[in-house]
């Protein structure tokens, strides 16, 4: 596969730069469902491993979406673990420093509860993703964003998220509208990186696959180049916070 080469060549880069910082802890969140969280949790976190790191994927969706799909495989990740309390969620990322872990995914649920404020609070970046819909962008500066200034009113502990374009029509071209309206919220930043809509990540998963090993199926190439490239501006974001 063509970008083999050239993903290696970026990952040795950033990894003289990364290797004291970790782990670094993302966490996939938004209060409404159907946004594609789950899905790019998944893949995001093959990714990583792909990449040579050690990798930890905690489930706390109530749906547990990452468990079930994991059930499925013929040989499950041994790294997706399931969390149901906040007790449990605090451990696990408190000991992540500790057990050698190098990226911790958490994948939340689409309601807002206490566990998800936690997860909000204990990760290093925060990812949010919506499509391009006028509900969804609605949504996320209306409701989540109020939900990030509550967890800060409440706590002191400043928090903010990286939004992302998730499941977005392969042709569409201008989302200015949608920059603008994040542009004004000062706990938002949009990621380059955008995630088009492919059948790719549904029919992956019917064997609880990710999209990196689903080589025969349309879109593979560029679906893998998608969140491949969602992870070195992640780690990219990481650097400069840790720089900063």
């Amino acid at each position: 596969m063509v970008i083999v080469e050239s993903l290696e060549e970026k990952k040795l880069k950033l990894l003289k730069e990364i290797h004291s910082d970790f782990p670094l802890i993302i966490n996939l969140s938004n209060q409404k469902g159907g946004v594609g969280k789950s899905t790019l949790a998944y893949n995001i976190a093959d990714a990583f491993r792909i990449l040579g790191f050690k990798v930890k994927l905690l489930d706390i969706d109530v749906q547990n979406t990452c468990s079930n799909l994991n059930n499925l495989r013929e040989k499950a990740f041994r790294d997706i673990i399931k969390i149901s309390d906040e007790k449990q969620l605090i451990e696990f990322i408190n000991n992540s420093s500790s057990d050698g872990s190098e990226i911790l995914v958490i994948d939340t649920g689409s309601l807002d509860s206490p566990l998800l404020r936690l997860a909000i609070i204990g990760s290093d970046i925060n990812i949010t993703p919506i499509s391009d819909r006028v509900t969804e962008i609605l949504s996320l500066v209306q409701k989540y964003s109020q939900i990030l200034v509550d967890i800060e009113r409440d706590t002191n502990i400043s928090t903010s998220t990286h939004v992302i374009l998730n499941k977005i029509h392969p042709f569409a071209k201008h989302f200015e509208h949608i920059e603008e309206i994040i542009s004004y919220n000062p706990k938002m930043k949009i990621l380059k990186q955008i995630v088009r809509d492919r059948d790719i990540y549904d029919k992956s998963f019917i064997d609880g696959k990710t999209v990196f090993e689903a080589s025969d199926l349309k879109g593979y190439e560029k679906a893998s180049n998608d969140i491949l490239s969602i992870c070195y501006e992640l780690i990219e974001i990481h650097i400069n916070i840790n720089k900063g």
